[in-house]
């Protein structure tokens, strides 16, 4: 069986409640190449990122089962493959995140999937 290789890209506004940014199916493996959030607001912004199972629910807060969280000022852009390195999500998992402030955050994404 042969390996294919596709590009992804998205773009998204977040939410209060979690926000799908990427998701893999069955067979398909997600190398998450760049993944920013720019705050648009004028207020600082606390924005929570997740790589679950599909079936997984976000538990933000203390023992939470996030993977990044970042409060970001007002106008700026945090990457946090920066500090997270490289980002890969098995077949049926979701890369999702939340905002304390509803459609301030803009959420971009790319990378390559495999199947």
């Amino acid at each position: 069986m042969a390996t294919t290789l596709k590009n992804y890209s998205t773009a998204t506004q977040l939410d209060v409640t979690a926000t799908s940014i990427h998701a893999t199916l069955v067979g398909e493996t997600a190398f998450v190449g760049q993944l920013s959030f720019t705050n648009t607001s004028a207020l600082a912004v606390e924005v929570i990122v997740y790589k679950l199972p599909n079936a997984d629910t976000e538990t933000p807060g203390s023992g939470g089962n996030w993977l990044a969280k970042r409060t970001i000022q007002p106008g700026k852009t945090w990457s946090p493959l920066a500090e997270l390195g490289n980002l890969v999500m098995s077949e049926e998992q979701t890369l999702s995140a939340t905002a304390g402030t509803t459609a301030v955050i803009n959420a971009e994404s790319s990378g390559t999937v495999e199947t």
